[in-house]
């Protein structure tokens, strides 16, 4: 295998048999080999609910059938092995160290609180903390913009600072982590979200990499907006 996908993926509920057929076509049709879910809509029912036969390996933190969730669903043609796991039971991150291609990983899936709460991003990067020494991806809705100049296209005269994003940016130096899509595209506005209540549009969706292993990310695409109110987002090594 020459590359390794990733893609997050905000789908607004994965309830339904119908839903999950839609997102799994989806993700086939993104070549995805590691997937990052959120708003799964799920209480805790089996794992396998959220696995197909293209992606048999699934991992979830669930809360209810109407808020939170996420998942991390791997393709079946992925050697792997996991050696630990943390699930939040609210619902909101779940994070996996594994083996996989010859390389050590941490991937962290989350899914951010859409109220300013520094201390969800304090929680995060603390049960993060023991593998600061490991290659980190993180990826999913953070609910925030890092540079609200370019990340957020706004008829509201005014835009005031989330806490929370100087937090996770400060977090961000702290463990050497770049926004993958930034820096690929450092002046280009595109947008993963569109409010219409707040009529703005947002790149909320995101990964966030080891500056150590950015030279290996060869691409990262915002996807078209279709089945969610969220755009996909890749990210291929």
């Amino acid at each position: 295998m020459s590359t390794l996908r990733f893609v997050t993926w905000n789908v607004r509920g994965a309830g339904s048999r119908e839903k999950r057929l839609k997102i799994f076509n989806r993700l086939s049709d993104l070549q995805a080999d590691i997937v990052f879910l959120q708003e799964t809509h799920m209480s805790k029912t089996p794992t396998y609910t959220l696995t197909s036969p293209q992606f048999p390996h699934a991992y979830s933190a669930c809360y209810n059938s109407k808020q939170r969730g996420v998942a991390i669903l791997i393709n079946r043609r992925i050697n792997f092995s996991i050696s630990n796991n943390i699930t939040d039971p609210e619902g909101r991150f779940i994070i996996l160290n594994l083996s996989i291609l010859n390389m050590h990983l941490c991937i962290a899936n989350i899914y951010g609180p859409n109220v300013d709460d520094p201390s969800f991003f304090h929680n995060i990067f603390t049960a993060l903390s023991d593998h600061s020494d490991t290659k980190l991806i993180i990826g999913g809705d953070f609910n925030l913009v890092l540079h609200p100049k370019i990340d957020r296209l706004s008829t509201a005269v005014s835009q005031r600072n989330w806490q929370s994003a100087d937090t996770l940016k400060q977090y961000m130096n702290d463990f050497g982590l770049s926004d993958a899509w930034r820096s690929h595209h450092p002046t280009l506005r595109d947008y993963t979200f569109f409010s219409a209540v707040h009529h703005s549009h947002s790149r909320l969706d995101n990964f966030l990499v080891s500056n150590s292993f950015m030279m290996d990310v060869t691409d990262t695409q915002i996807h078209p907006i279709t089945i969610s109110d969220h755009a996909p987002v890749s990210l291929s090594l």
